[in-house]
C-alpha cells in the first residue's frame, strides 16, 4: 500500500468518459459570450450623478476593454484527505479552510447528523482559497464508505490543476468622460463574469450579486458622475475563491484605467490619484508613503519604467510601485517592488511583510504567466510545465512599508495582491508606450518595444 502504486494502478486503468452536456465549452466560446453580454446594460450596483449624461455631454471620451482569465491556486499540496467511516460515525482529518463546512457536506452526503462527523485540521501546503471547498473530503468519505476501509484520498499534481474552484474570467467595458476644463465629470465600469456565489449558492441571472464588483463598486476617486454595472454571465467551468476574490480583476482595471486617465490629461499619475482622494484617506497615506519610498519623483535608469496602483480592500490600505524593464526579447524583468500599506494597529511586522511579499509573487506569477484555458469541455493545463509558476530568478526585490495607524484593524493576508498587476503594467507602460489591457501578458502585446 503506498501512494506510488496508486498512482500506477490509477494510470493503468482504461476509462471511457462521458463528454457530458459541456463537451463544446472553450475559451474562445466564452470570451465570444463575454462580448455578446457586455453590449447590454446590467444590473446597475453603484450610481452617483448622472454618468450617462455626463458621458454624453462630455468634450472628450475615453474608452477601454479589459480581460483576466480563468487562474488555478496551484499550491504545491495537491488536494488530499484521510477519511474513516463506521457505523456510529465519521472522521476526516483533511488541510481544510473550512472544518465545519466540510463537516456539513459529509454529513449530508453520507446522510447522516452534522455532529456524527468529527473533522480533523491538518497542516496546510498552500490554499489561497482552495481548500475551502469540501470536494475533496466529500471523495473521501464516499470512497471510504464504500470500500469500508479507512482510506487516504491524494489527488495528483494533474488532477489537482484539472479540478479546481478557479479564479473567475472576467470581461470589462470603461468609458470616462472629460468635461471642458480637463476634469474627470464622468467613469462608467460594465463587468461581465460569473458569480461565485451564485454559481455555489444559486441565483438568478439578473439578481445582484455584490461579490464580482468587489473591488469595482468601492473606486475611491472623487468623481461626480459614477456608475458601475454588472452582467452575470454563468458558465459551466467550477469557480471559488482565489486570494483577494474579485479584487484582483477589478483593482488591475480600475487603476490601469485610470493610469489611462491620467497621462491623457497630461497628469503625472500620483499627482492625480492624490488629488482625488479625500485628504483624510488612509488610501492618501499609502499612496504619499508609497511615493516617498520608492523614489516616485526622482529619475530612473534609461531603459526603465515605474508603475503605481493602490487599492482597498479586507479593511486594509495599500499602495504598490513597481519598476521594470523590457529586454530585447520583449521579455519583461521586474526589478523592485515596493509596497506601503495601512492595516491599522500591528503585532507581528514580520508577518506583515511576509505575506505582502507572498501576495506580490504570486500576484506577478499570474499577472506574467498564469491563465487556464478551456477546449472540448476540458482544462488544457495539468501541471507546472504549462502552468508556470514565478521562479527564484524571477523574483524582484520587495520593500514593505507600513503606515503607524491606530484606525479599525484589517486583513493582511489578501490585500497586498491587487495592486501588483496594475502596477506592473502601469511600469510597462511607463518604460515602452505599450499598455496592457489583457492578462496574462503576451509578447505580441509588447511588440514594437
Amino acid at each position: 500500500n503506498s501512494t506510488y502504486a496508486a498512482l500506477q494502478g490509477s494510470a493503468a486503468l482504461t476509462i471511457n468518459w462521458e463528454e457530458g452536456a459541456h463537451a463544446g465549452l472553450s475559451s474562445a466560446s466564452i470570451h465570444k459570450m463575454f462580448e455578446e453580454k457586455s453590449a447590454s446594460a446590467g444590473v446597475v450596483v453603484r450610481e452617483e450623478g448622472e454618468a450617462t449624461a455626463a458621458l454624453a455631454g462630455a468634450v472628450r471620451q475615453l474608452e477601454a476593454i479589459y480581460e483576466v482569465p480563468f487562474l488555478a491556486h496551484a499550491p504545491m499540496e495537491p488536494m488530499n484527505c484521510v477519511a474513516r467511516v463506521l457505523p456510529e460515525g465519521a472522521e476526516i482529518w483533511a488541510p481544510t479552510q473550512a472544518p465545519q463546512w466540510a463537516q456539513s457536506e459529509v454529513a449530508r452526503t453520507l446522510g447522516i447528523p452534522q455532529e456524527k462527523v468529527a473533522v480533523h485540521t491538518t497542516l496546510s501546503g498552500g490554499a489561497f482559497g482552495r481548500r475551502s471547498m469540501t470536494d475533496f473530503a466529500v471523495e473521501a468519505a464516499q470512497i471510504a464508505k464504500t470500500v469500508r476501509e479507512p482510506v487516504q484520498l491524494l489527488w495528483s499534481r494533474e488532477e489537482d490543476m484539472q479540478h479546481d474552484f478557479y479564479r473567475p474570467a472576467s470581461h470589462h467595458h470603461l468609458s470616462a468622460g472629460i468635461d471642458r476644463n480637463g476634469h474627470i465629470a464622468a467613469w462608467r465600469h460594465r463587468i461581465v463574469a460569473p458569480s461565485i456565489s451564485a454559481q455555489l449558492f444559486g441565483g438568478q441571472e439578473d439578481q445582484r450579486r455584490p461579490d464580482a464588483v468587489d473591488g469595482a463598486a468601492q473606486l475611491p476617486y472623487q468623481i461626480p458622475n459614477l456608475r458601475v454595472e454588472y452582467v452575470m454571465a454563468s458558465t459551466a467551468v467550477p469557480i471559488g475563491w482565489w486570494r483577494s476574490v474579485y479584487n484582483t480583476q477589478n483593482a488591475f482595471v480600475n487603476e490601469c484605467f485610470f493610469d489611462e486617465i491620467a497621462v491623457a490629461l497630461g497628469f503625472d499619475p500620483y499627482t492625480l490619484r492624490r488629488r482625488l482622494l479625500p485628504e483624510d484617506s488612509r488610501l492618501r497615506g499609502v499612496l504619499e508613503l508609497v511615493a516617498e519610498k520608492a523614489g516616485w519623483h526622482k529619475p530612473i535608469a534609461p531603459g526603465r519604467g515605474r508603475g503605481l496602483a493602490c487599492h482597498a480592500c479586507f479593511g486594509s490600505y495599500v499602495a504598490e510601485v513597481a519598476e521594470v524593464s523590457v529586454e530585447d526579447a520583449r521579455r519583461v524583468r521586474v526589478h523592485k517592488f515596493v509596497c506601503a500599506l495601512d492595516c491599522g494597529p500591528i503585532v507581528h511586522p514580520d508577518l506583515i511583510a511576509a505575506q505582502v511579499e507572498g501576495a506580490i509573487a504570486m500576484g506577478l506569477s499570474a499577472a506574467l504567466q498564469g491563465e487556464i484555458t478551456i477546449a472540448n469541455g476540458r482544462v488544457q493545463q495539468s501541471n507546472f510545465d504549462d502552468y508556470p509558476v514565478l521562479t527564484f530568478a524571477d523574483m524582484p526585490i520587495v520593500e514593505v512599508h507600513i503606515l503607524p495607524s491606530t484606525a479599525a484593524q484589517g486583513g493582511i493576508g489578501e490585500p497586498g495582491l491587487p495592486p501588483v498587476a496594475p502596477a506592473l503594467c502601469n511600469a510597462i507602460f511607463a518604460a515602452t508606450g505599450k499598455r496592457i489591457r489583457r492578462l496574462p501578458l503576451r509578447s505580441e502585446d509588447l511588440k514594437g518595444t
